[in-house]
């Protein structure tokens, strides 16, 4: 079970964490979020499609791992295939917690780094440590709050971005029928893309806006990581054989800008 707790210097001084393996045991999953500055990194590897909330019918980009739920066909048992990972699966086992609520009326909510105690790579003895002897935060725990104030920006731009995108009708729903190499199929559903026809049909004021907003960059970089669909084909199909890629070491490179 989770557990969450607001990291305190004084109660977390002598924590320290296990960053890579603590990264692997959260990353058995097929589809992750990610945020648009995230998409120049991912092109290199990643499909990005996107995904609809079924609570508020909000969409979100995604990058596609796998093919099943729970299949990642860039995870071994010991490391991760790609020179970049998504922050989602990066900043694990890290979140935010909403801190209590201020007396002050009117004041904004605030929100504090949080760290799963249950993770078994959440130890004393070995890994990062989190806080400095003087109850200062060591470089690698400045990281991670760049990471998440990152994820926290990047969340609220891509929500942006995905309701422009829907409210010019620029987002539809895809379904693509795949063969692998032992004669197994599957249907890739619940996933969008952008709509290229519509997007041809724009004026050019809204064709502006796009550009302006750098919204049109965003979405010629999700056009062109489609690619990467048959890359991905090819990696399951390695699976299927007893093929094993060569992997790569690493935990994912610099945060996006």
């Amino acid at each position: 079970m989770t557990n969450l707790v607001a990291l305190n210097s004084q109660t977390h001084r002598i924590l320290r964490l296990e960053p890579a393996r603590a990264l692997l045991d959260h990353a058995r999953v097929n589809v992750v979020s990610v945020i648009p500055r995230e998409f120049p990194r991912l092109l290199a590897n990643y499909p990005i499609f996107f995904t609809k909330s079924p609570d508020n019918g909000q969409f979100e980009p995604a990058a596609l791992l796998g093919f099943d739920r729970g299949e990642n066909l860039f995870l071994s048992e010991s490391s991760w295939d790609a020179v970049y990972i998504p922050l989602q699966i990066q900043r694990q086992p890290f979140a935010l917690i909403p801190r209590p609520a201020p007396a002050e009326a009117n004041a904004q909510p605030a929100l504090d780094l949080a760290l799963d105690l249950s993770s078994p790579h959440v130890q004393a003895n070995d890994g990062e440590r989190l806080f400095q002897d003087d109850g200062r935060p060591t470089k690698f725990l400045q990281n991670i709050s760049s990471m998440m104030s990152a994820l926290v920006s990047g969340s609220n731009e891509a929500y942006a971005f995905t309701r422009r995108l829907a409210e010019l009708n620029l987002i539809e729903p895809v379904a693509i029928d795949i063969e692998f190499v032992n004669r197994s199929t599957t249907q890739m559903q619940g996933l969008y893309w952008i709509a290229a026809a519509a997007l041809k049909s724009l004026p050019a004021a809204q064709l502006a806006e796009l550009r302006d907003r750098e919204y049109l960059e965003w979405l010629y970089f999700q056009m062109a990581s489609l690619a990467h669909v048959s890359a991905l084909v090819a990696r399951k199909n390695k699976r299927l054989a007893g093929v094993t890629a060569a992997p790569r070491d690493g935990v994912g490179d610099a945060l996006p800008q």
